[in-house]
């Protein structure tokens, strides 16, 4: 049976953002003592600089808690049955949330975890490519950051896997907040790019160093 729950688009939307704009890595490492995240690594509030700021236990926590914060909105939507369109709107609000988070002066973490939750929640299927991605990646180079950029990359692409499956504006529609999503994932990774390029980007395990700025 359905859940009993508003109904309007609008409010789900701004539902969605404001549980994805909950700053989880900064409160943590607050609590624990540690400090503002802000001040250490890159300066993200995402679990990886979590980890290297607060240690792997709070990491860990940060991944699951931005997880859910992405995943939570969109599957109780799911359950008071919408449809994949307006499960797409939702699922961009969320990672909008996260990353331009309006308690931290609109700057917020890059989005992966959340962009994990919102997937996992909309079409577990979807998560199979970028997730596969992902850790082929991360286990040939190391790099959190390039195996998140390019995990991103593939969520349109599994979508598009399937356009032949249904008719093309019932496929087109949802693609367009999925794409945009995949695109701000990517966005927010622009100076791990640069990093990439010039070849001084952190890597999950070895030496971490302070003053280089890493993926979080």
């Amino acid at each position: 049976m359905p859940l009993t729950l508003p109904s309007s688009p609008v409010l789900w939307c701004l539902a969605a953002f404001l549980s994805g704009s909950i700053p989880f890595g900064l409160l943590l490492v607050k609590l624990a003592g540690k400090g503002d995240v802000r001040t250490h690594g890159s300066g993200n509030i995402g679990a990886t600089n979590v980890s290297r700021v607060g240690g792997k236990a709070l990491g860990v926590v940060t991944l699951l808690l931005d997880v859910l914060k992405g995943f939570l909105p969109v599957f109780l939507a799911k359950k008071v049955g919408f449809g994949a369109d307006a499960l797409a709107l939702f699922a961009l609000a969320a990672v909008l949330g996260h990353v331009f988070t309006p308690w931290l002066k609109f700057q917020g973490g890059k989005g992966v975890a959340t962009a994990l939750g919102v997937i996992v929640a909309a079409d577990p299927a979807m998560v199979l490519l970028p997730l596969g991605m992902f850790v082929f990646v991360l286990w040939l180079t190391r790099h959190v950051s390039l195996g998140s950029i390019l995990a991103a990359a593939m969520v349109p692409v599994q979508l598009l896997r399937g356009l032949g499956e249904h008719p093309l504006p019932s496929a087109v529609s949802p693609l367009l907040p999925w794409a945009a999503l995949a695109l701000l994932v990517i966005w927010k990774h622009r100076e791990n790019i640069l990093r990439l390029q010039a070849g001084t980007e952190s890597k999950l395990w070895g030496a971490a160093k302070e003053d280089v700025h890493v993926q979080g």
